[in-house]
């Protein structure tokens, strides 16, 4: 029975050392409810990226994806890296997210499999398994109330510095939809910064 217990507890204690997770976490201070995810085109983990946006919406905050140069309204982007080997099938065994607002890290979370996993079983567990206590050390001062908060303040704020009624969009269309066409009457001087935040914000708020 003892020799039993020993075993046990070898194999659970070699595969939490296979495991290296590194995080540094995003101070709440910041109210972030909006990320803006720089695509990249090199990680072919298929669902790394829906992954990431189902984590960060758990928390409350919202997200959009960008390829190219970073939208002007993107205040806080996010770019990330996944690597992945393979032993009998494919998996995933390192990956990075780091926030950013303008060119300064704010937050930044680290999946790692020491040795690529060795032969730990647990290397083929799914991405999302993997990445959510990441995401969730990452985000661990954010929650959905604490993010509705933020972006009602920022609202109210933003309210004062607009005229009211600047914009009439289509209610069928899609909140990435509306925020494509806000983002257009901006840049095509429609209508003015300060109104762009506003409306931003309605939609977000949606």
């Amino acid at each position: 029975m003892n020799n039993k217990l020993i075993l046990l507890a070898f194999i659970t204690s070699f595969l939490v050392s296979c495991t290296s997770i590194k995080v540094q976490e995003l101070d709440p201070e910041h109210q972030i409810s909006h990320v803006c995810i720089q695509s990249n085109p090199k990680v072919i983990v298929a669902d790394f990226l829906p992954v990431v946006q189902r984590g960060f919406m758990k928390h409350g905050i919202t997200t959009e994806v960008f390829e190219g140069e970073k939208p002007f309204y993107c205040d806080y982007y996010l770019t990330y890296t996944a690597l992945k080997t393979w032993d009998i099938s494919m998996y995933m065994h390192h990956a990075e997210l780091s926030l950013f607002e303008n060119h300064k890290m704010l937050g930044y979370g680290e999946y790692h499999l020491n040795g690529k996993g060795g032969l730990a079983l647990n290397k083929w567990a799914s991405v999302e398994s993997k990445m959510m206590p990441v995401i969730d050390q990452l985000l661990a001062g954010y929650t959905p109330e604490k993010v509705k908060l933020f972006k009602s303040k920022q609202t109210q704020a933003n309210s004062k510095e607009a005229k009211p009624g600047v914009t009439e969009l289509a209610s069928g269309e899609n909140t990435e939809k509306q925020l494509r066409k806000l983002r257009k009457w901006f840049e095509e001087g429609l209508i003015s910064k300060e109104e762009y935040k506003v409306e931003k914000e309605k939609l977000l708020n949606q």
